[in-house]
């Protein structure tokens, strides 16, 4: 039995390298290098910037809350575009809202303007998403796990490498638009690419999702697989949050680090997301299905968040930035909406547009509730971590026992076909 499975794993290793639209993938993968550093592009030149806009730091971040409105704007048409035009379209429109995005911030002369070209960053965030996660599960059937996690990777070194960038800039005392124009070169020669590639057809609907949802209720109803997935969403972008906006705060505040030391915890979660990629994305080719992930990751999110809270020490907060990092920074996403995908008969851009939508929501509340708890005491945040990553445990279980369950699942459907 190993040996049958160890030749399995040698002949779809073998069938991926084959993979015609390897290429294709690569330039993907190479959107989402870019993707990782405009996220924080902002962030990391806000003094230049808000010196051009005329104002101060706060009113320059302000900026960033604006990708969070383009991009629930844009779901809504995103994904039927995709799948009614094809995901190169939107892949294309998604590189040239993000040029549009760039550029236009770089000559933006205030924040109302560049407020308005940060919608469009959210635009192109949509349109990348719904073109991209399709394309590689349909690129790469057997395999999509593995191969959307790691766009995640792509993120964390784009995320990765833009600090030394502008810390190279600085050094050289170039200016600051050098690093806006480098990652708009990138996307311009990456479009080239990208349209010069060949794309997989779009997939129909599997079997397994068509016998699972009858025809009508595809269109009157949600299952509650479905319903589960869609709020995982919410759940994997709250988590990722917490940990990118607030551990660095908890560090400075509450354990008492240094400043330089308590901004490290930030790189120590990359590092530990970017273990986790390569560890999901190893595990995945040899046969794990997301789901076990999922269960894994969100009830260990949990634990170290609980474990952060009540051991407010440098050494404990170290090493739980480094494990919230793994579990909660490491592919959530990728994974749930990969099986969102599996699971639902639905056109892929469409359930990406429900997923991103579930993930938009909780750009908006999250950052209000956790405003409103750091006034009481920051190590709250933490709890509240913890508790949605148990209400995601909750939901993957959930889709779990029902997977478990197929004939009770058919009995249920066809119960619904009478009424």
């Amino acid at each position: 039995m190993r040996f049958n499975r160890a030749v399995n794993y040698r002949e779809q290793r073998g069938e991926t390298m084959k993979n015609k639209y390897l290429s294709a993938s690569l330039g993907l993968y190479i959107n989402y290098f870019v993707h990782g550093m405009a996220l924080i592009i902002i962030a990391q030149n806000i003094d230049f910037l808000s010196k051009q806009w005329h104002t101060d730091n706060a009113g320059a971040a302000a900026v960033v809350s604006s990708l969070g409105i383009g991009k629930l704007v844009a779901v809504f048409f995103s994904g039927k575009l995709s799948d009614r035009f094809g995901r190169k379209l939107s892949v294309v429109l998604g590189i040239l809202f993000y040029v549009l995005f760039l550029g236009g911030i770089l000559i933006s002369p205030n924040v109302a303007v560049a407020y308005m070209l940060g919608i469009s960053a959210g635009v192109a965030n949509s349109f990348l998403d719904t073109g991209t996660y399709p394309a590689l599960m349909e690129a790469f059937p057997k395999k999509s796990g593995p191969a959307n996690i790691i766009i995640k990777a792509f993120m964390q070194g784009g995320q990765f490498v833009l600090p030394y960038l502008i810390s190279f800039l600085i050094m050289r005392q170039l200016w600051f638009g050098w690093s806006f124009i480098v990652l708009i070169a990138v996307l311009c020669v990456n479009l080239v690419f990208v349209l010069t590639r060949t794309f997989p057809p779009m997939a129909a609907d599997s079997p397994e999702s068509q016998a699972a949802e009858p025809q009508k209720a595809r269109t009157l109803h949600f299952s509650l697989n479905e319903i589960c997935l869609i709020l995982f969403g919410y759940v994997a972008q709250t988590v990722l949050y917490i940990l990118g906006q607030w551990i660095a705060k908890y560090g400075s505040e509450v354990v008492h680090m240094s400043e330089g030391s308590s901004r490290l915890l930030v790189s120590y979660g990359s590092l530990g997301a970017i273990c986790c990629v390569l560890v999901t994305f190893l595990l995945g080719n040899r046969g794990i299905k997301p789901i076990y992930f999922m269960m894994i990751y969100t009830v260990m999110t949990a634990v170290v968040s609980l474990v952060i809270w009540a051991f407010p020490v440098p050494a404990v907060c170290t090493a739980g930035a480094v494990l919230l990092g793994y579990f909660s920074s490491g592919g959530l996403i990728q994974l749930g909406l990969t099986l969102l995908a599996e699971k639902s008969s639905r056109g892929k851009g469409l359930v990406t547009s429900l997923y991103t939508i579930a993930e938009g929501v909780a750009i908006f509340t999250i950052p209000l509730v956790a405003a409103a708890i750091s006034r009481v005491n920051i190590g709250g945040i933490f709890l509240l971590n913890a508790a949605v990553a148990l209400f995601g445990f909750v939901l993957s279980l959930i889709v779990f026992t029902r997977d478990r369950q197929p004939v009770n699942e058919a009995g249920v459907q066809a119960e619904r076909a009478r009424c």
